[in-house]
């Protein structure tokens, strides 16, 4: 039996996104979608969007005094400001904190006083939280990239290049992936020397599900490496043994079965 091993879907945060602008209905289910698919709300969420209307004291603020009354307020996450950039651009700008010791140091500011935000590609707004919250990379580093010069962030610095933009979106997001453990019998193996080089580093085997498996569970399974695997966790906290020679694998959702309609945070326009 094939085990699709689920994503940890209530760890994604939830930021807020404060809409500045007026924007219409099509324009906003736009960007809504483009954020779903860069996000992959409909398999394992990378991350959620609270979208409400900006409270009037936001009206024509900077993203600093934003920032300085969120904090006031008790939320020191991390916010998106839709305004007509996300027209215009189709980006959308990432509001993290105030300059630390790090950002100084590594020359991504000038100072503490200066406001670490970045304008993002939508569909590369979820990957780009994931990786700055961790560090890895830091924005300040893919600032640093841009033809743009603006590094150290100074308080009166411009950004008007989105992250991500020239990012190949269908290598970014074009698949979905799952991990499954599929039993001994239900995955083939390969040595052949052609579909290993085209691996990367080669490993010694790949392994993929037998296709008619596969379509069976609505997946497509392409050569990839194999883990071998004893147990997998039950819906009920507990654990499970697998029968022996059972891999852990990657496959991919099958794009032409219909996927269950994402349902945003409650309060989200």
């Amino acid at each position: 039996m094939v085990h699709l091993i689920p994503s940890h879907l209530d760890d994604a945060d939830t930021l807020k996104a404060y809409l500045v602008t007026q924007l219409s209905d099509n324009e906003l289910q736009n960007f809504k979608r483009a954020f779903e698919k860069g996000a992959k709300v409909h398999l394992k969420p990378m991350m959620h969007l609270q979208i409400t209307q900006a409270p009037a004291k936001y009206t024509n603020a900077s993203h600093a005094h934003m920032r300085s009354q969120e904090n006031k307020a008790g939320n020191t996450k991390p916010f998106v400001v839709i305004d007509r950039d996300v027209v215009d651009k189709g980006a959308v700008w990432y509001v993290a904190g105030f300059a630390d010791d790090f950002d100084v140091e590594c020359n991504f500011a000038a100072s503490k006083k200066v406001l670490m935000k970045a304008l993002v590609h939508t569909e590369h707004l979820a990957i780009s939280h994931i990786c700055w919250s961790e560090g890895n990379p830091p924005m300040g580093e893919e600032l640093e990239s841009l033809d743009e010069n603006i590094t150290p962030l100074r308080l009166d610095s411009e950004q008007s290049q989105p992250l991500g933009a020239d990012d190949d979106e269908e290598e970014l997001w074009g698949t979905d992936e799952v991990e499954v453990v599929a039993e001994h019998g239900e995955y083939e193996t390969t040595t052949d020397p052609e579909i290993l080089s085209n691996m990367g580093s080669p490993p010694r085997k790949a392994v993929r599900l037998v296709p008619a498996i596969a379509q069976q569970e609505n997946l497509i399974s392409d050569w990839t490496w194999p883990e071998n695997i004893r147990e997998i966790s039950t819906p009920d906290g507990g654990r499970q043994r697998l029968p022996a020679r059972s891999i852990r694998l990657a496959a991919r959702l099958d794009p032409r079965v219909p996927r269950l309609r994402y349902e945003w945070p409650e309060g989200s326009l």
